[in-house]
């Protein structure tokens, strides 16, 4: 009978905790950039081609959080700049330079984004540091000054959480000399255009990517691992996932149904 119960208990947990970022496909990535609307919000288009791991180190809790594409972290979650991991078989992405790209489509709410896209990071001359085709892939470090140096995101109370994509782009040559022309220290972060800043200094299409959502503390519900968009619930301070969601509250009751039924089918 334990056996049984053990059984149906490690399945259960696999309804309840759904996906991790080490099992993340292109494909998953890309529906959480659709469904979430940064495509075409943001992007025209997005194909990825490697996967784009980014891992937050939480102070309050000492523990990492590995981003699956569409997740709600909370303001504390994302104080410190995250790492970066490539994910990849293709070899030749190992000699790659990469520029990287944080933004806020949603500044100061998404009902009035009147100060998009704000731009929380951007980072040229990053490279792969070991190998790429195993767990999360290599650690992304660069050797320069970012144009523009992290910031965490700050969504004003009473906003719904916001939208924010991380973006993985191949370096053009010219990068270092032509990119400083349209952005430096002294640019304003509100009012970005990333097509247009891509058209400027020829990055062409992202190559990867990955998504994640903050809101303000009390909106803000770190339950929701999914690839959608989650919905304010207004006057409950909480959120909650749009369709398509694998969370832990919900699935939990359902789990513990399923443990309940297999168990009794073989008694």
């Amino acid at each position: 009978m334990i056996s049984i119960f053990l059984i149906a208990t490690v399945f259960a947990s696999r309804l309840v905790w759904g996906q991790s970022a080490s099992n993340v496909t292109v494909e998953d990535v890309s529906q959480a950039f659709t469904t979430s609307g940064i495509v075409p919000d943001v992007l025209s288009s997005f194909d990825p081609t490697a996967i784009l791991n980014v891992v937050f180190h939480d102070q309050a809790t000492n523990s990492s959080i590995d981003v699956v594409p569409g997740m709600n972290l909370t303001t504390e979650q994302t104080l410190l700049e995250p790492q970066f991991f490539l994910s990849t078989n293709n070899t030749s992405f190992d000699q790659q330079t990469f520029v990287l790209v944080i933004l806020d489509p949603d500044a100061p709410t998404p009902q009035n984004a009147s100060l998009a896209q704000f731009r929380h990071l951007l980072a040229g001359d990053f490279h792969v540091n070991g190998s790429t085709d195993t767990g999360l892939g290599a650690l992304l470090t660069n050797t320069s000054a970012a144009l523009t140096e992290f910031v965490n995101p700050t969504p004003p109370a009473g906003s719904d959480p916001h939208r924010y994509p991380v973006l993985l782009f191949m370096q053009p040559a010219n990068f270092s000399t032509v990119a400083p022309l349209f952005i430096n220290a002294s640019t304003p972060r509100s009012n970005f255009n990333l097509t247009t800043f891509a058209e400027e200094v020829g990055l062409g299409d992202p190559v990867a990517g990955n998504l994640f959502f903050t809101g303000p503390d009390n909106t803000t519900n770190t339950s929701a691992t999914s690839s959608a968009a989650p919905t304010s619930s207004g006057s409950s301070g909480t959120t909650t996932p749009a369709s398509g969601v694998v969370g832990k509250s919900v699935p939990y009751a359902l789990a513990l149904f399923v443990v309940f039924v297999v168990t009794m089918s073989w008694m």
